[in-house]
């Protein structure tokens, strides 16, 4: 028999799509004056094809590992990407990713990843101080300031890979910190269907329609593999779940999880999953499972290898590569672009 937390997993696709299709149709709308570029107009060369890739996820083993530095003191020349809940971390350690990947139609927490002009005015909320992610975080106001001003300075050199479901705060501010926008519209529904509504996304925008797998990480390595046609992605910042000994209040869902059962039973939709490569047991709420097992699927059927360097979290298994992000930038360190020792 399953557990709590896989029984609640299994009802999630259906549960976030009727959360998120008609918020995003109407994102759509309203970001329809800012179609000028999709993801089709990217030019990716052969010899750019040819170079690795890190796709670097917002998950707590980012800072306690220290990646960034890693990387950077690795010389590594390949493409990188990251995801909006991993671009202040980046820009804080001084490396730039080459593609940033957004997808969340929240209406106010997904513009503070860019850094928010109007955090003033926002509800009250404690979705950023109380996870366990950039400690920065921890000093909200000031590390908004901080980020606004990163995001100003890096704002031109960035491509930002924006799915037509995000709200238009995020493109607002995208557009004032001069990135650079190329969008894509998200599979709603099997576009086969006689009544699709991807199929009419598709038609009246004439941007691609892609698998998101549900959450920015796993779109991020979709978008690398998929639209940039690279071959050896490694992921870092990956966990899906949760460090041993973190308090619940700092699980990402908790709060959804406790309206649902009561604050007495929520701790019962954990699920522990037990990491052979780390000698750890994890822990993952139905969500962050989800997430997981949506991965492992896509990627048994992906044209590239991948390789999860997060050295954490839950994500291992037949086809991916756990190994240490040192193994992978030795293997494919790079003395200049399109030129690697892999």
């Amino acid at each position: 028999m399953s557990s709590l937390g896989e029984r609640i997993a299994e009802k999630l696709p259906e549960a976030t799509a009727l959360k998120r299709t008609g918020v995003g149709l109407q994102n759509a709308e309203n970001n329809r004056p800012y179609f000028v570029k999709s993801i089709n107009d990217l030019s990716i060369s052969h010899l750019e094809s040819e170079r690795p890739a890190i796709v670097i996820s917002g998950g707590p083993s980012l800072h306690r590992k220290k990646s960034a530095g890693k990387i950077i003191a690795s010389g590594f020349k390949g493409n990188i990407t990251a995801t909006d809940g991993a671009l202040g971390y980046c820009l804080r350690n001084g490396l730039v990713p080459d593609y940033v990947v957004c997808l969340d139609p929240h209406p106010y927490w997904i513009v503070r990843w860019f850094g928010d002009t109007e955090l003033e005015s926002r509800p009250p909320d404690d979705y950023f101080i109380r996870q366990d992610l950039d400690p920065a975080h921890k000093e909200e106001k000031r590390w908004n300031q901080e980020l606004i001003e990163l995001v100003n300075h890096y704002g031109p050199q960035l491509k930002i890979l924006l799915c037509t479901s995000v709200d238009i705060s995020v493109t607002k501010r995208c557009v004032e910190a001069g990135m650079h926008i190329y969008w894509w519209n998200p599979l709603y529904d099997d576009p086969a269907l006689p009544d699709s509504l991807s199929r009419k996304l598709f038609e009246s925008t004439s941007i691609p329609c892609l698998v998101t797998g549900g959450n920015g990480g796993t779109a991020a390595w979709i978008l690398t593999h998929t639209v940039l046609k690279r071959k050896h992605i490694a992921l870092v910042g990956m966990d899906f779940g949760y460090a041993p000994g973190t308090p619940p209040l700092n699980t990402q869902f908790w709060h959804p999880l406790v309206e649902i059962l009561g604050e007495k039973r929520a701790t019962e939709a954990f699920i522990e999953i037990f990491n052979p490569y780390l000698n750890e047991t994890w822990f993952s709420d139905p969500t962050y499972y989800w997430y997981r097992q949506v991965f492992l699927e896509l990627a048994k059927e992906a044209d590239c290898i991948t390789y999860n360097c997060t050295e954490g979290g839950t994500l291992f298994g037949d086809p991916i590569i756990f190994t240490p992000l040192a193994e992978f930038l030795s293997k494919f360190s790079c003395t200049k672009k399109g030129e690697n020792n892999g």
